[in-house]
């Protein structure tokens, strides 16, 4: 009987989105609600468009880029490089503000604690499931559809549009982080999910054209 191996692909860029879901969240407040969009990672953070304001905004174009490359199937060094870096970038950092007396990360919105130790332990586990994912696709475990460059789902792009100024109402009927800023919070973790998935999965009607590379070729 053959054994069966695990493809961890979808794992790991699921738990990918959800470590980015936090910038653009944060984003999303300095631009529709700046007075609730205080945030801070260790001495680096801001309010509204006040201190280093551009750092979320620029953690989402990277990751923008990082699932548009991956769902084309293209530059997998590129996109090996850019996972284990964004995973052992985030995990060292927790593992390092693990040691001072206060580490905690608070979720402020949702009124939510945790000690840092509690999320290293996870955020290690998914480092170790990245680089096992690497060594699959290196080892030509899995075939890797690939797609063409303009391939994108401009529908759900079109969803995740329409979602801004439906955030931007709920922002602006809230204040403080009661039901209404809630809820626009939870419009933009939709509204990121939308936007990862419009731009890292191919239209659907062109689906068909798909190609597949293991870790000997690589369609241009």
């Amino acid at each position: 009987m053959s054994k069966r191996t695990i493809n961890f692909r979808g794992l790991v860029l699921m738990w990918t989105i959800l470590t980015t879901t936090f910038f653009w969240t944060s984003t999303m407040r300095m631009i529709f609600k700046p007075e609730i969009s205080s945030w801070k990672i260790f001495n680096i953070g801001g309010k509204g468009f006040m201190g280093e304001s551009w750092l979320p905004p620029l953690i989402v174009i990277f990751a923008l880029f990082f699932f548009y490359l991956e769902g084309r199937g293209k530059f997998r060094l590129i996109y090996h490089i850019l996972l284990i870096s964004w995973h052992f970038t985030i995990t060292g950092l927790f593992i390092y503000g693990s040691f001072s007396d206060d580490a905690i990360i608070t979720f402020a919105t949702w009124g939510i604690s945790l000690s840092f130790i509690l999320v290293v332990v996870p955020l290690a586990v998914f480092s170790i499931i990245a680089v096992i994912s690497v060594i699959q696709e290196i080892r030509g475990c899995f075939l890797i559809p690939t797609f063409k460059w303009n391939q994108i789902n401009w529908r759900i792009l079109g969803f995740a549009a329409i979602l801004f100024p439906v955030a931007f109402i709920f922002f602006q009927l809230g204040t403080g982080f009661n039901l209404m800023i809630k809820i626009a919070v939870m419009i933009t973790i939709i509204q990121w999910i939308l936007l990862i998935d419009g731009l890292g999965r191919p239209d659907s009607e062109k689906s068909k054209e798909v190609e597949y590379i293991n870790n000997q070729t690589e369609t241009d």
